[in-house]
């Protein structure tokens, strides 16, 4: 049990099992970056340590943090927390308070987080995060007639070709499709880091509760796997973490209209609410970003990065962080969630 600030308001837990985190944070219409099975595959391919925080009141849970531990010049220690916290009150400074009172008291220096909720832009556009959120809620007939007429035209040819869209478990054809993401990443420059053997883990060791599941979409031609999209589940909402297609063999297939329609159609079918494709460039003009915006979504921007000094000297050490944060390459690949580790990782 978590040996938290005391407060009248909230009874703060440290101990819920993974089954029942991942439960909660799907009704609150969470991250999936934020649940536990996302922790125990990082856990597991890069050893990174991590904590799962939830504060109740009356009984309901309303504020939830899976923080994972990072350190600075390996001294200081920084909490990280992927798309998140989540909470039913952004607005809520009491929770805000108790909850980095008790990182400063597990001797953080510096939260870091990474919110992920919708916000309406004023002045500066550096200072959000975009991406393309679908509502599948509309049915699938509108979501056909709201894809860019050229995207339909191609996702027809595609089917026409002969095409075909399957979801698989198997870890050849996961492999087979981590082949293809690797050719992508080096033709454009980027670095997948532990992406295989996370998408390893979370394919092969999803738990039993369905509020978080991980799903692999793949397109093959004449039985050969052309393409693919890795994709997370929780709750109601669908999110496009990794993809790749083999365009030098394909390039003419239309692989990539036909696997996000695929996904959206699956996605439709299973009455689930929203599929954010995880994100787009500020200036919204790079190919990835017109392929994404053709697929009939609405353009929604979320919060920068939030830093928290948490002891003295703070505003120095923020300075010094904020730039760590941005320069080094390991770290920028948990940033980019909404940029998708690494610009080109998530949605290449």
């Amino acid at each position: 049990m978590m040996d938290l600030l005391k407060s009248s308001q909230y009874e703060w837990k440290d101990n819920l099992s993974a089954e029942e985190w991942d439960t909660i944070l799907s009704k609150l219409n969470g991250h999936p970056l934020q649940s536990a099975q996302w922790g125990d595959s990082r856990k597991s391919s890069c050893g990174i340590n991590y904590y799962r925080w939830v504060a109740f009141k009356g009984g309901i849970p309303v504020f939830l943090a899976r923080l994972e531990e990072r350190y600075y010049l390996k001294f200081f220690k920084i909490a990280w927390i992927p798309k998140g916290p989540v909470t039913l009150d952004y607005s809520d400074k009491v929770i805000e308070k108790e909850f980095l009172h008790q990182l400063k008291k597990k001797q953080f220096i510096l939260c870091v987080t990474n919110p992920w909720r919708r916000i309406e832009p004023i002045n500066n556009i550096n200072s959000y995060y975009y991406t393309v959120w679908i509502d599948l809620t509309v049915g699938k007939e509108k979501l056909w007639m709201n894809l860019q007429k050229q995207c339909r035209n191609d996702i027809k040819r595609a089917k026409k070709l002969g095409v075909v869209i399957s979801q698989s478990d198997s870890l050849d054809d996961l492999n087979a499709f981590y082949s293809i993401c690797e050719r992508v990443s080096k033709s454009k420059g980027f670095s997948l880091g532990n992406a295989h053997n996370t998408m390893h883990h979370l394919l092969l060791n999803q738990y039993d509760c369905d509020s978080v599941k991980s799903h692999l979409f793949l397109a093959r031609y004449e039985g050969n796997i052309c393409g693919g999209a890795f994709l997370m589940r929780c709750g109601e909402g669908v999110h496009y973490l990794w993809g790749a297609v083999d365009r030098n063999k394909y390039s003419h297939f239309c692989i990539g209209e036909a696997l996000q329609w695929g996904i959206i159609e699956w996605a439709s079918d299973n009455n689930y609410k929203k599929y954010d494709l995880e994100g787009i460039s500020s200036k919204q003009n790079s190919g990835v970003d017109h392929f994404k915006k053709k697929l009939g979504g609405t353009i929604i921007a979320y919060p920068n990065i939030q830093v928290y000094p948490l002891c003295f000297g703070r505003r120095f050490i923020a300075i010094l962080i904020k730039i760590y944060l941005f320069i080094t390459p390991t770290i920028k690949m948990t940033l980019s969630s909404l940029k998708k580790e690494h610009k080109g990782v998530w949605g290449v």
